[in-house]
């Protein structure tokens, strides 16, 4: 059985967020479809919304009125214990999209619950009784309950659902999907220097995925990319490589592969001695850590988390780095064209820095002088002056520095790595504010 957690008061939002409008529809409308199709029957939960409105069966809390999500979550067990069902599956009417496959992600031994997302659970009805006397007993954060009846937390695959608490969160997440296989829309907290205070913010963030591209059925490269358009950039890769002009391609082959794309495509016979050399002998003309890999599974070979102890960074430190570091990028200043990587105390000092007209580079310089130096790498932070993308997540969790911070935004693809690897991932960092992208040890 499905259950729609739908009782709150949206007090921050304004007005009921079941009602509210994604693509034309109600939230509600969104989270019924896809329960439905995982669920043979589906109530709501309404709490204090006992007048929402659905054709669906409505359920009051669960053993008294006022309870919060839980209060939801017991009336649905007892409900589906009489209707025979063995299962809940429950999803919270304010975080979309709902997964599609949420039944198989929780399935298993016992109760299950998304990690960060316990609204999203599969819970054997048989716990009524336990839920019910834990609420008695005073017990009404979710995560008490999630702790007292030892539900497992499974790490979904994928972009996790946006709690959507603020109507500007909504218009993000409707803007997104407007825009298609471009873009992701995550869930972040703005941190105020000012104040020290963080706020709920949705950002929309370019989607980041490997492009596996074979030439007449050979290996050729794998690129980082955006997966839209995949048929011009294949066209184009292959004029800037050498290979062929865009009208001698036949056509290309796109196949989602293990997290990324691979896009096949023949060019003439008079390109196989080029695409052979470049295949046997393509070597990386920057330290991207991607150009030459031959497969999206290695683009994505998995990150072991950072091994380090949590960092203790507060927000007057960062920006007392952010205002500091202009006057150490000497090639900067002379030219405006290069980046900056530097490595900061925990109060804020810039102990490194190093400059390149690679971002890549001048991290992996800033790597190798605190190695060199035996400066202690986990004792600090990475300040960096560019894009956060996935490699610069990467290049730093295999440092096993904790956390990173970057004046720009982040890719779909770094979010992931870095919630790979446990690393503090803080973007956008300016005077005046960071957005908390990733923050593993609840430090903000």
């Amino acid at each position: 059985m499905g259950a729609i957690l739908a009782g709150g008061q949206s007090r921050r939002f304004g007005s009921d967020k079941g009602m509210a409008l994604w693509q034309g529809r109600s939230l509600l409308d969104h989270t019924r479809e896809a329960l439905a199709a995982q669920c043979r029957e589906v109530v709501v939960c309404g709490g204090e919304n006992a007048a929402i409105a659905t054709s669906l069966p409505v359920l009051a809390d669960c053993p008294e009125p006022d309870l919060g999500p839980l209060g939801g979550l017991c009336a649905a067990l007892f409900h589906a214990r009489e209707a025979g069902f063995d299962f809940v599956l429950t999803a919270p009417v304010d975080a979309q999209p709902v997964p599609a496959n949420l039944v198989d992600t929780l399935s298993g031994d016992g109760p299950a619950v998304l990690a960060g997302h316990w609204l999203f659970g599969l819970w054997p009805s048989d716990l009524a009784a336990a839920l019910e006397a834990h609420l008695l007993g005073g017990n009404r954060s979710v995560m008490s309950w999630v702790e007292a009846c030892s539900a497992r937390q499974v790490a979904l695959a994928g972009p996790p659902p946006l709690n959507i608490n603020t109507p500007d969160m909504l218009a993000a997440l409707d803007r997104a999907s407007a825009l298609g296989d471009a873009v992701e829309v995550h869930a972040v907290r703005e941190l105020d220097f000012a104040t020290g205070t963080a706020s709920d913010k949705a950002r929309i963030v370019p989607l980041e995925t490997p492009v596996a591209i074979e030439f007449n059925g050979i290996g050729y490269a794998v690129m980082m990319a955006t997966p839209t358009d995949l048929d011009d950039f294949v066209a184009g890769f292959a004029l800037a490589e050498g290979l062929a002009q865009p009208d001698e391609i036949e056509g290309v082959q796109l196949h989602q592969a293990g997290g990324g794309w691979v896009a096949r495509a023949n060019l003439p016979a008079r390109s196989m001695p080029r695409i052979l050399e470049r295949a046997r002998t393509r070597v990386s003309e920057s330290s991207c850590g991607i150009c030459g890999i031959d497969s999206v599974a290695a683009a994505l070979a998995p990150l072991d988390p950072v091994d380090a102890v949590p960092p203790q960074v507060d927000p007057a430190a960062i920006h007392k780095a952010l205002s500091a570091m202009r006057d150490h990028q000497q090639v900067g200043s002379a030219t405006g064209a290069v980046h900056a990587a530097a490595f900061c105390s925990h109060d804020g000092e810039i102990v490194r820095l190093r400059e390149d007209v690679g971002r890549h580079n001048a991290l992996d310089k800033l790597v190798g002088a605190l190695g060199r130096e035996g400066i202690d790498r986990q004792n600090g932070f990475v300040l960096l002056s560019a894009r956060c993308s996935q490699e610069l997540v990467e290049k730093t969790v295999r440092a096993g520095i904790p956390m990173l911070v970057t004046i720009s935004a982040p890719s779909s693809l770094a979010i992931a790595r870095a919630r790979e690897g446990k690393l503090t991932l803080l973007a956008l960092a300016r005077s005046d504010s960071a957005l908390i992208v990733n923050d593993p040890h609840r430090l903000f």
